[in-house]
């Protein structure tokens, strides 16, 4: 193991923490954290148990704590190389002998570690306030979330200095064709455009994993390897092109 390269993670973790991180994190706060504490200070003892309260929790869960998961992925995936690229970094960076894969790979590997901890953090709070919710399986929701997510910014930050953009756009054209792909008469897709769709990250397929994994049920294992293999096979092709592109583009 390169001690010098481990030496850049007491860098490349804070940074993360505080610089992309904490946006999300203060979205949460207002979007959760206080109508959480509002919900149950004014309310008796014992009503969080009640139908009515675990219906409440259930719903604030999956209408703002989960926002967490794209908002989260998504800061720890772009700019990580772009933004070296672009604001010239990587001279000072790679000064020294580094190995820039290996680099960038620690880097998405750090913030995929703290990412999922984090949101194991904020699930064990929000379950202590409110009503049990696995922590073990929000964690598997935040992997599989980075996985598909953490891969395509790895591959776009590799190609574009518009990785941003780029990830914002092919994840909303995903979700949209593949919603209107199920739809009554595919919504009146035209089939190559259905065909585009098919091809693009299994963000529908994503969401429906994390609502198996929140509410205990199976996985299907099609739908897993599907997930798994569109954002690790993003990811290799990413280093791939890393690898043999030029940072100074």
């Amino acid at each position: 193991m390169n001690t010098r390269l481990l030496r850049y993670a007491r860098y490349q973790a804070p940074e993360f923490v505080t610089h992309r991180l904490a946006l999300p994190l203060i979205l949460l706060v207002f979007a959760a954290g206080l109508p959480t504490y509002v919900m149950t200070k004014n309310t008796p003892p014992g009503w969080m148990q009640s139908p009515q309260g675990i219906n409440l929790a259930r719903q604030m869960f999956s209408q703002s704590i989960t926002l967490f998961l794209p908002l989260g992925a998504f800061v720890a995936a772009v700019g990580v190389i772009s933004a070296d690229r672009q604001q010239g970094y990587f001279r000072f960076l790679f000064s020294k002998p580094i190995n820039i894969l290996a680099y960038y790979l620690q880097t998405y590997v750090l913030h995929a570690i703290i990412y999922v901890a984090v949101f194991g953090l904020i699930v064990w709070g929000y379950s202590a306030y409110t009503i049990h919710f696995s922590v073990h399986r929000a964690m598997e929701a935040a992997v599989l979330t980075f996985v598909l997510i953490g891969g395509l910014g790895l591959l776009f930050g590799a190609v574009t200095r518009f990785d941003a953009a780029t990830l914002i756009v092919t994840y909303i054209a995903a979700l949209v064709l593949q919603q209107l792909t199920l739809a009554p008469a595919h919504g009146g897709l035209p089939e190559w455009l259905m065909t585009v769709g098919r091809g693009l990250p299994p963000v529908l397929k994503l969401d429906t994993l994390r609502d198996h994994l929140y509410a205990a049920q199976p996985l299907d294992s099609a739908q897993l390897w599907h997930v798994l293999g569109y954002g690790g096979g993003a990811a290799v092709i990413g280093l791939l092109l890393l690898r043999r592109l030029p940072l100074s583009r």
